[in-house]
């Protein structure tokens, strides 16, 4: 069930949450950075993957020693080791290797509506836009893959700010959007075209309410997963936690309307269990495919979230 509010706003409110603009996604640079507080490594806790390269080579993190051989760099002569044996030894390095970072979110109808801050839509944008600037600070690659009714926003890696503000302008673009029909068929377009165009060895961020999902979305993000590390990114809103007070109220779902009433506690009580259903559901694929899976409340702190959620390893731990 998907309500829609009939709430007056002024036009100030209307600017600032049901839409989004490309200055204010550009001011989330600074939010960005506060990711990355007293760190010394930067975004590498917040951006990398559970998965160190196998590959060998010159590069940032020291991987072993080993003994040197004809042809080995002798910048890599590991004079410690050396020293205490009767063998000249090298360090090797895992070689830095190319990771982008790639946000699909998908621009659903149930994205636009909202009851705390902003639409679901805007709080999803803000989501991918926080996510690419903490991106370009660890110096990646950016590209993303928005999906709406109107069209669908596939953006290649770009390095650096480049690909923010490819990026930052698709997102502005997307959240003014107008949606004149329901479709449940949204993730699964964004999820398979990603599956088809996404390189291996990408970091990817599925942005979503997953308000509908089909039966194939496990095994389309095992797919998806397979070769690369993925985050599931929820957005939420307060109205989806908990049912409204006690009451009678003006719903529809964009095109029928309603009336719901609350004044009943077992209506209540369905109310919230069809919510809980549908976050138990996506916890439990999450767990399977030991994907991290994150939930964001619209009112909440992005980064807050993205600090507990994402510095911990890829573990499939939910935050």
């Amino acid at each position: 069930m998907r309500l829609a509010s009939f709430r007056k706003k002024s036009r100030h409110q209307a600017a600032g949450g049901i839409t989004c603009t490309t200055a204010e996604l550009l001011e989330l640079r600074h939010k960005a950075r506060s990711l990355l507080g007293q760190s010394s490594q930067k975004a590498y806790s917040i951006m990398s993957g559970n998965t160190l390269s196998k590959f060998r080579g010159r590069g940032m993190d020291y991987a072993e020693s080993r003994v040197y051989t004809p042809g080995d760099d002798i910048r890599s002569i590991d004079w410690k080791v050396t020293a205490r044996s009767d063998k000249t030894y090298t360090k090797l390095y895992m070689e830095e290797r190319d990771h982008p970072i790639i946000t699909l979110v998908d621009f659903s109808p149930s994205l636009y509506f909202g009851t705390k801050e902003a639409f679901k839509s805007v709080i999803a944008a803000r989501l991918a836009a926080t996510i690419a600037w903490t991106a370009a600070l660890n110096s990646d690659r950016i590209g993303g893959i928005l999906q709406t009714a109107e069209e669908r926003f596939d953006l290649r890696p770009k390095g650096g700010r480049k690909g923010v503000l490819a990026l930052i302008h698709a997102l502005a673009k997307a959240t003014e959007h107008k949606h004149t029909e329901n479709s449940s068929a949204f993730l699964e377009q964004v999820l398979h075209h990603g599956i088809r165009t996404i390189r291996p060895g990408s970091r990817i961020f599925l942005i979503s309410d997953f308000y509908n999902f089909d039966p194939n979305l496990e095994q389309s993000l095992g797919r998806l997963r397979r070769h690369n590390d993925l985050i599931l990114c929820q957005i939420i809103d307060p109205l989806e936690l908990e049912a409204p007070a006690p009451g009678i109220y003006n719903i529809s779902d964009g095109k029928k309307r309603a009336r719901l009433n609350t004044k009943t506690a077992d209506l209540r009580r369905a109310y919230i269990a069809t919510f809980n259903e549908q976050r138990e559901k996506l916890g439990r694929i999450a767990m399977s495919l030991k994907i991290p899976y994150l939930k964001i409340v619209s009112g909440s702190d992005i980064t807050g979230v993205m600090r507990r959620g994402l510095s911990l390893r890829r573990n499939g731990s939910r935050a």
